[in-house]
Formats: structure tokens, C-alpha cells, sequence
């Protein structure tokens, strides 16, 4: 039996990550890491894996596509709600936002935009 083409990656916590483009780097005063982990040509809808080291601050921002978090390790602080792993997070597109670790520790997570990704800086 053929099954299609899946994307399957393992042990993600070990996978080597880079730091983003210019445009997402706007948004921390700290590097993060992130590794695409797909991308669909067709709808542009794109899933990373992201690190955020300890102490990284984001400025609030928005995606003009809808995007969900799934915590793998550490906390993050999603709109001052404090969410652990196995947590998960959706943010509708458009919607004004601001996601960093939360305490002392670095945070792991998938990100999946439901579209295209860009990002909008939302100034105070």
C-alpha cells in the first residue's frame, strides 16, 4: 500500500535551528531559533519549530495569518497567560500579540501559521 508523502521529523528538541530572517527578528531584542519543518506552496501555511532563550522580550505584533503554538518545553507567557508544555495556543489572524518565555528558562515550541507568515510590529 502507498501512503502519499508525509512529513515526519523526530526527536524535534534535537533538531539544529537557525536564527530568522530579518522580518521575525524584528520582534525579539534577543536571536531565537527557529527550523521550518513545512511549507505548502499552495496556501503558503508554514510550521516551525522555535526556541526562545531565557530572557528573550517580544514587542507586540500581529500575523495577517491565523497561528497556533504548541508548547514542548518550558512556559511561555501568550498575552500575559502563562501556558506549560502539552499547552496549546491559537491566535486569529489579525489579532494584536505578544508570546515570550515566561521565568527564568528558554521555551520550546511548534508555531503553525495557517498561511502565508509576515508580521506587523504594533506600535504602544
Amino acid at each position: 500500500m502507498e501512503y502519499g508523502r508525509a512529513t515526519m521529523v523526530d526527536h524535534l528538541r534535537s533538531l539544529v535551528l537557525e536564527e530568522p530572517g530579518a522580518e521575525a527578528a524584528a520582534v525579539y531584542d534577543h536571536p531565537i531559533g527557529l527550523r521550518l519543518l513545512f511549507a505548502d506552496p499552495e496556501s503558503g501555511e508554514e510550521h516551525y519549530v522555535v526556541r526562545y532563550p531565557a530572557g528573550v522580550t517580544a514587542r507586540t505584533h500581529r500575523h495577517t495569518a491565523a497561528h497556533t503554538i504548541v508548547v514542548l518545553e518550558g512556559e511561555l507567557d501568550a498575552n500575559g497567560h502563562v501556558i506549560g508544555p502539552g499547552s496549546y495556543a491559537h491566535f486569529p489572524a489579525g489579532e494584536v500579540m505578544r508570546h515570550q518565555p515566561a521565568g527564568d528558562g528558554p521555551c520550546l515550541f511548534v508555531i503553525l501559521f495557517h498561511g502565508p507568515f509576515d508580521v506587523q510590529i504594533v506600535k504602544g
